[in-house]
Formats: C-alpha cells, structure tokens, sequence
C-alpha cells in the first residue's frame, strides 16, 4: 500500500532472474494511505495470482482480483466478499489434504476468522470464528500463521494489544477442524466446540497481565508476537517481541524441538518506532527455509544495545538451538544514518531467495515513506 498521497493498493513486479523491476500497477487506487492494508497473495495452480486486500477496518467487506498467468501487471475486474463485521488483515493459505483455501483476518468480534474457498478464491464460504478473546473488553487477540501447505495451519499470538494487556504469547495447530497442542494433543473441535481460547492454547512466554498505563506506554512485559514457521520436521519456531520501556525491547526466539520448547531472547530490538504504539519494533522474521536463519531490524546494536545513532538497521545471524544473545554473532547489513531500515522479510524461491525490508520514513502508520528494498541470493 502505497504511503503519503493517495495511498493505492498496488502490485509491483520484479524480475529475479535478470535483476530489474518490470512495473508496477495499481489494484484499487485511493485506498488509504494505512500500511494495515497491505494485499495478501496466493499462486494459484495456473500460475495467475489471487490478491486480497481490505481496509482497516473501517468497512465490511474484502476485495480481490485474479491476475493473468503469464503477466503480473495485468489484473482482471475487482470482486467484493460482504462480511458481517468491519475486517482487516488478510491471509492466505492453502491446505492440499482439503483441497482448500483459507483467508484469516480480523472479523467477528475483532477477532481472528476466516473463509475458505475450494476454487482457489473465486468463491467464498461464510465467516468462522476462529479464536476468542478473554480479556475484558472488546479486545484481540493478534495473530501470525504458517502452514505445511499439505494438512496444518500453525498459528501463534497474543491474548490482546499489549497497550491494554501485559499479553502472553500462544501456540496452536489446527488440521482436519481440531485445535492441537505442539505435540499433538487434541485440544478441541472448531465446529462443535468453537473457537479456541488462548488459556486452552499452549502459553510459550507469560506476559506481565498488568493492565492499561496510558497511550505511550505499553502494559508491563507484554510480548507481540513477529514471525513464525513451520521446518521440515513439522516444529514450530516463533519470533516475538517483548517490551520493557519505551526505549528497551527484546527480540526473543521460541523452538519446539520435538519434546519441549525452546524459549530464550537472541537480541535487542531498542526503542519503539513511535510515540503512540509503544511495542512498534523494526520486528524480527525467520526463514521458513532454514528458522535458525533469522533477520531483525533494530535502532540498537542486537548484542550489547549499545545506541546504532537513532535509525534502525538490518541485522542477519544464524541462531543455534542453544544460543542466546551474548553468543549470537550478527552480520550488519544496512548502515544507513538517514532512514530506518525496518520490517524485514525472508523469501526463499528455488533459484534465488530474497530478503526484503522497508527503507525510508515512518512516523505513524498512516505517515510513512517507504521503499522496499532488498538482497538477492
């Protein structure tokens, strides 16, 4: 989504092979300038792609459109899916034992749902709720998903905003319509027992509880959750947030190694990216080709958190399952004084693989002037 000025949800395509940008078009022009309103993407089995992209929650309905499968600049007419509730943040993943599509977002209740299609998106069914907030108050729970593209959705979050809870981080699996533990223990059935409640889920790290402490401030030790896959065994491996001041966060790293998890911080995230969203990091992701291989973005340097000179900067290491932050040794790769370099990504491809992040301005997230930007390898 497109920052300062008219804010168009876009598609930019980029050729890896040959190294140049192809072009760029717009999806739906004037569609706010509210990085929550970044389209989703899913490759469809003829090579065209599905985008989905919805406001912030100020409307009831998502849009998407279908690309041609030889040209990514090329899309064809815009589609609605009505909903019954304000929506935001849309996700896709296919399941192939199901033969499904899934779409989580925001939706009832302000609460993680989904759809799901079995034509690869050209139709819907309804909204289900998928996990129930606890917390007092109209509160939500904040989610990140991965999935084994074959049977099983991994999702991990908090129980709600960490400006108004001391929030945990949760884990869960959900395959063939139940909610289980790491282990696979059976938690319960999404349709004949409803939505999951976090204190049902697994807690990974427990946060402060505490309450609301004003809208600078985030409530004490509350953890956000960043970045979670899947590796080849099936494990989960969860990057996360935990907040301490205005100025002092943490990158933590939690692994399931086929008996236990594993939970330790691997750096300093430093200070906050802006005033009112006091847990705004530069965030932490995880290759979902390799998850010791791990990126942060941080103002601070990850070992020592000594002071970078008040921009955040892209860090890469490579964690073993032992590792904590006086161990990690980190490859700096942007040393950039004028722009935060922030909300990095890893992409693996089969030829080349990329890591991406966002460089620029950032004030709020409806103030911000970014390009992205990225390594090819």
């Amino acid at each position: 989504v497109a920052g300062n000025g008219i804010g168009d949800a876009a598609v930019g395509v980029y050729d890896l092979e040959n190294r140049v940008i192809l072009g760029r078009t717009s999806l739906h022009k004037h569609f706010d300038h509210d990085d929550h309103n970044t389209p989703a993407s899913f490759a469809r089995p003829d090579d065209s792609l599905l985008v989905v992209y919805a406001r912030h929650s100020t409307e009831n309905k998502h849009y998407y459109r279908f690309s041609d499968s030889d040209d990514y600049l090329s899309w064809g007419e815009e589609h609605t899916l009505e909903s019954g509730e304000p929506v935001t943040y849309m996700n896709l993943y296919a399941l192939a034992a199901e033969d499904t599509l899934y779409n989580f977002y925001r939706g009832i209740e302000w609460n993680p749902t989904f759809v799901t299609s079995n034509d690869e998106g050209a139709s819907w069914g309804d909204p289900v709720h998928f996990i129930k907030s606890e917390v007092e108050g109209r509160n939500r729970p904040y989610p990140r998903y991965a999935s084994n593209g074959q049977d099983t959705i991994a999702v991990s979050f908090t129980d709600a905003h960490p400006r108004v809870h001391g929030t945990s981080i949760y884990y869960a699996e959900f395959r063939n319509g139940n909610f289980y533990k790491a282990d696979g223990s059976f938690i319960k059935n999404l349709k004949e027992d409803g939505p999951l409640k976090p204190s049902e889920a697994e807690r990974i790290f427990e946060g402060g509880g505490g309450g609301f402490r004003g809208h600078e401030l985030s409530a004490h030790n509350s953890a956000w959750t960043s970045s979670i896959v899947l590796d080849e065994q099936g494990h989960p491996h969860i990057g996360y947030s935990l907040y301490l001041s205005n100025n002092d966060q943490r990158y933590r790293l939690a692994s399931w190694d086929g008996a236990q998890w594993i939970d330790r911080e691997v750096a300093h995230a430093g200070g906050r990216l802006y005033e009112r969203e006091a847990s705004y990091t530069g965030l932490i992701t995880l290759d979902p080709s390799d998850p010791n291989h791990v990126v942060i973005s941080t103002d601070v340097h990850p070992k020592t958190g000594e002071a970078l000179g008040g921009k955040h900067q892209i860090f890469r290491a490579h964690i073993g399952e032992g590792q904590k932050t006086a161990d990690i040794q980190w490859e700096q790769l942007t040393d950039d004084p004028a722009r935060h370099n922030i909300r990095p990504m890893i992409i693996p491809q089969d030829s080349h693989s990329v890591i991406a992040w966002q460089r620029g301005q950032y004030t709020t997230y409806t103030d911000y002037y970014l390009d992205t930007v990225g390594i090819v390898y």
